[in-house]
């Protein structure tokens, strides 16, 4: 028998720029204070979690399974079992879907779930070495250059999140105004939220080691600016000849961790928790697409989110997508008739940064707690990822 699962209450940290504040941080240093700093907030022992389930796509056997180095930092019982999920940009929504799924089975009834990446500290890799180059030159390879092609060299059809972003802007006739347009909205969005306090209530500060102090403390998103202008944006040159997806109009490359706590009645009843939403089961979703088209993927599952939930569109009060591109998400919002007064009220990737691990969690967490801030019902969250991949949840505010 199926029961009901609930997001009872998350935290995150600020959004780092790339090779900004929390550079000095592994991703599961930055993390573990994020995860301490829920479980305090909850008034919960680090005994009351019986799983933990993270997303994190720039992994390397330093760090290898993240969920259970922030476990052990933690405290979190050694008998408790930790596990993460890569599915590109989609894993920290993933991670949630799981534990969801978990606590509603029955298997558990308290799960923290994690999602968190440091693409500042990506490593490069040198193929080869272990057995010697000989006569050969040996190469540095960039994981996160590798990470935008979302592994399609295996299959042999290596298109970047560049490439596929140019041919959503040509198969789906988006001009490069307009995705400047969208970009300075997501940047402004993003501030009148953070000037509203808006994201008060999500964001744990994180002490980073500076040199000339002993910490720094890192408050605020260092992503979102202020002196973003449609002028400014048309000066910047295209990352490809003829093309019109710039640093500007892309979603940024950043550092950050989010945690949640989900819980069944039963997790709740025993740790005395109100939860901020219901995670709708059915309600969730995860879909495959085209690589080359890989943006409609967030379409398809929001799709098949409110399919399973018995939901339409216009039941939805708010909806998080994930801005890759500034392209992908006008050209979703098109395809799927998304309404914009319900769409990343509060910024999106464009403006506020995509540690691609964390974002998933991150619109989800912020959607359960935009719901309570504008006193509304429901909402879905949906997120596509690289190689044509997607998930979606749906919310009720209970």
């Amino acid at each position: 028998m199926v029961g009901n699962a609930y997001l009872v209450d998350g935290a995150r940290s600020p959004m780092g720029r790339f090779g900004g504040a929390l550079r000095p941080l592994r991703a599961t240093e930055f993390a573990a204070p994020v995860a301490a700093a829920l479980l305090d907030r909850a008034g919960l022992r680090p005994g009351d979690v019986q799983r933990v389930i993270a997303g994190m796509v720039l992994q390397d056997m330093t760090e290898s399974n993240p969920a259970r180095i922030v476990a052990q930092r933690v405290g979190v019982p050694h008998d408790v079992p930790a596990f993460t999920v890569n599915m590109q940009c989609c894993s920290s929504m993933v991670a949630l879907i799981l534990a969801a799924q978990q606590v509603a089975q029955g298997e558990v009834d308290c799960v923290l779930v994690l999602g968190l990446e440091s693409m500042s500290n990506a490593p490069h890799m040198v193929p080869g070495s272990r057995w010697g180059h000989r006569l050969a030159h040996g190469a540095f390879v960039d994981t996160l250059k590798e990470c935008t092609l979302a592994g399609s060299k295996m299959w042999g059809d290596p298109w970047d999140m560049i490439t596929v972003a140019e041919n959503h802007a040509k198969v789906d006739g988006i001009s490069r105004r307009e995705m400047d347009e969208y970009a300075v909205v997501s940047h402004r969005r993003a501030l009148e939220a953070m000037d509203a306090g808006r994201f008060d209530g999500e964001i744990v500060p994180i002490e980073v080691p500076h040199a000339r102090k002993n910490v720094r403390l890192l408050e605020r998103d260092e992503h979102p600016r202020r002196d973003i202008s449609l002028e400014e944006l048309a000066d910047l040159e295209a990352v490809r000849p003829d093309g019109a997806i710039t640093a500007g109009n892309a979603a940024g490359i950043n550092d950050g961790a989010a945690a949640v706590l989900v819980c069944n009645e039963q997790g709740l009843t025993r740790l005395g928790l109100d939860p901020l939403a219901q995670i709708l089961l059915p309600g969730t979703a995860m879909v495959g697409c085209d690589p080359h088209l890989m943006g409609y993927s967030c379409v398809q599952a929001l799709d098949a989110a409110l399919d399973a939930a018995g939901q339409r569109l216009d039941d939805l009060d708010l909806i998080e997508c994930n801005e890759g591109f500034a392209v992908q998400l006008l050209a979703c919002a098109r395809m799927a008739g998304w309404p914009s007064d319900r769409l990343n009220v509060d910024g999106g990737s464009v403006g506020l940064g995509h540690p691609v691990g964390m974002s998933g969690l991150r619109i989800a967490l912020h959607l359960a707690h935009a719901l309570k801030q504008r006193d509304l019902k429901r909402g879905g969250a949906t997120v596509p990822a690289g190689s044509g991949l997607g998930a979606a949840v749906i919310l009720e505010r209970v």
